[in-house]
């Protein structure tokens, strides 16, 4: 199967990059994306990293506080072409990964919350307040629970402070992933080797 990287530009007047986290009651279900002309083709995916499972970590008490991974490195994440309906894979690289998260602090990204990404549902008074991409030689670990979660992870903690939203949709297991979306370049394709394609088939079932 197909391999794809997507990147982003560091410029912020270039509009690649994360513009907003959503909360999503299917977070393996992967929305199709689309593209507008422009002269380097750009964007806009939805990505998840999570199960129907979810990827939430365990809601934090009533704090209204949730933590989970928002990006994994080098994960093959599939997608659908809604109109050639070709399926392939897509990916971010750590490096990348980390471009993402600094370009999104740079920009005040961290207030853009919705519902189901739908930015006519913004959360409000929710926020991402503290986030950091692991790195275990640097001593900055996965929380307690989260250990399996490999380097170059972007992990999260977001305040839902719309009371409503957390006790409808939260607590109730409405809401049981986070998704990210943006704008992003797609790399030339990749071939996914063999032993490459049984890993990723093998995660997948895993992730079911």
């Amino acid at each position: 199967m197909e391999l794809i990287d997507l990147t982003i530009e560091d410029d912020v007047k270039d509009a690649s990059g994360v513009t907003a986290i959503a909360t999503v009651d299917s977070p393996a279900i992967e929305q199709g994306y689309f593209a507008f002309g422009s002269n380097k083709e750009l964007k806009t995916i939805r990505v998840t990293c999570g199960s129907q499972k979810g990827n939430f970590a365990a809601p934090i008490g009533d704090r209204q506080i949730l933590a989970g991974a928002l990006m994994i490195p080098d994960m093959a994440i599939p997608r659908i072409d809604e109109k050639t309906k070709r399926e392939y894979n897509v990916k971010f690289s750590s490096k990348t990964i980390e471009q993402i998260v600094k370009k999104h602090a740079k920009l005040s990204y961290a207030n853009n919350v919705n519902q189901m990404h739908d930015n006519t549902r913004m959360i409000n008074d929710s926020y991402l307040y503290q986030s950091f991409i692991i790195n275990r030689a640097m001593g900055v670990n996965p929380p307690l629970g989260q250990e399996h979660l490999v380097d170059g992870t972007w992990f999260g903690f977001i305040y839902i402070g719309d009371k409503n939203i957390w006790d409808e949709y939260i607590k109730t297991g409405i809401y049981t992933g986070f998704s990210v979306e943006g704008f992003f370049y797609e790399e030339p394709f990749k071939k996914l080797t063999e032993a490459e394609d049984d890993l990723f088939n093998e995660l997948l079932t895993e992730l079911s």
